[in-house]
């Protein structure tokens, strides 16, 4: 039993001294592990650390690489691209593309006829007689010589509703058959002064500019033009010359009755109404006319009409109808043969770039056709005749001119011609007046 008792004791000695072994060799494994990941976080932090300061540090030139040439390494030559078309230019790519329909147009017409889409004639313009009450032969070979782009009726032209139907739409039927296209039909329509209502024709008149902006209802002004845009499409008219944007800033003013208010703000607000009302019908509003006659004492159909208003002063009232009409879409505006010399516009509005084109197009955002007042109310104390006028006007940023009479529409329809000829006017400045105008018309179609 002693014997055994000894090696039993050795046994367990021997066990608890591998346990102290297997313990310190896992021990110092561990201790090893902590001593490794220690020191690849100490490296990790110091490579952080160092490109930290590579990135905070001044860049500085550094020797560039050899080439592969230098380095006598002989590189694979590049590979031969297919051709491709070159990209286009800021320029080009920012051209809108014109409508194929309107490019044929326009690539079919001479400079004569390109020339003659920019004018609005009256009858009496077109055919050179004194009054124009039917559409016969006459009106079919002035025609033919004139492709005007638009013709404006007065109330002389009218003697009844049947007759005035079958003036109208036996021009256009003309004008189709000779252009295969259309031509603007205009009249004066705003309440008080109408060309259709009345009783010639027993069209009722909607109320006056004044009544409907005393009324202080937006929908009254819509509802009036709306109507008026609804019957004048029966008689064939395309587009209504709305003098109605205007502030009546002059108690004894030329306008009268002809302005929605005296306050500028209910003004603007009524116009815009009247605009938004004939956009629901076919015909097209003009309103008239720019920077505004509310102020004039004079009829500019009878002498110089002039504003001695500075531009800060126009840009404040008079102008906020018009702000008010291209916010609502309107398709044409009219400048006028009013004179503002204190607001920097030297000689009538419809000759001034600062009017049309920095005021109305830059300043107001206007897009769309404008159209000059008749050239006949630039007053002779200019010394700007007709021609000079028409070429000054496009020159200027209108796009169609508006003649009452057939001397003045001829002298300035050379005038015009000539200057495109001998490169006053580009024929592209042409085209460019053109396609505002077609695309308006397209626009309805």
């Amino acid at each position: 039993m002693g014997k055994n008792k000894q090696e039993d004791r050795r046994e367990y000695r021997r066990r608890r001294r591998i346990r102290n072994q297997i313990l310190a060799y896992l021990t110092l494994i561990l201790l090893l592990v902590l001593i490794i990941y220690g020191g690849f976080q100490l490296i990790r932090l110091a490579t952080a650390g160092m490109k930290q300061q590579q990135q905070n540090a001044p860049v500085t030139e550094t020797e560039a690489e050899p080439t592969p040439e230098e380095a006598g390494v002989i590189s694979t030559p590049d590979p031969i691209e297919e051709f491709t078309e070159p990209s286009p230019t800021p320029e080009e790519a920012a051209e809108p593309v014109l409508d194929p329909a309107l490019q044929a147009l326009l690539d079919g017409m001479t400079v004569e006829q390109k020339v003659d889409g920019l004018f609005i004639v009256s009858p009496e313009a077109l055919t050179n007689v004194e009054k124009a009450t039917r559409a016969g032969d006459g009106t079919k070979t002035a025609l033919g010589q004139y492709a005007v782009g638009g013709i404006l009726y007065s109330s002389a032209n009218v003697t009844g509703a049947d007759q005035f139907k079958e003036m109208v739409s036996t021009t256009k039927e003309m004008y189709r058959e000779l252009y295969s296209r259309n031509v603007l039909t205009m009249v004066c329509e705003e309440g008080a002064v109408n060309t259709i209502a009345g009783n010639t024709t027993k069209v009722e008149a909607v109320s006056s500019a004044p009544e409907i902006g005393e009324s202080g209802n937006r929908e009254n002004a819509a509802e009036a033009f709306e109507t008026i845009g609804n019957y004048l499409s029966e008689y064939g008219i395309d587009a209504d010359l709305m003098y109605v944007a205007a502030v009546k800033t002059e108690e004894n003013g030329y306008l009268k009755d002809r302005c929605f208010s005296d306050d500028a703000d209910i003004a603007a607000s009524m116009t815009g109404a009247a605009v938004e009302g004939m956009q629901k019908t076919n015909a097209y509003a003009c309103i008239a006319a720019f920077p505004g006659e509310g102020g004039l004492k004079t009829d500019p159909d009878k002498g110089a009409g002039a504003t001695d208003k500075s531009m800060e002063d126009l840009q404040g009232c008079e102008m906020l109808p018009f702000r008010s009409a291209v916010e609502a879409g309107v398709p044409m505006v009219m400048v006028s043969a009013m004179q503002a010399p204190s607001a920097g516009s030297e000689g009538p509005a419809m000759l001034s770039e600062e009017m049309i084109s920095q005021q109305l197009r830059s300043g107001l955002g206007f897009e769309g056709v404008v159209v000059t007042a008749p050239i006949e109310q630039i007053p002779s104390s200019t010394g700007v005749d007709a021609g000079s006028a028409a070429v000054q006007a496009v020159t200027a940023g209108a796009d169609m001119i508006v003649a009452v009479k057939h001397d003045d529409f001829e002298a300035a329809r050379q005038a015009l011609i000539d200057a495109v000829n001998d490169g006053s006017i580009s024929e592209e400045r042409i085209n460019e007046s053109l396609i505002r105008i077609y695309t308006m018309e397209l626009d309805k179609m």
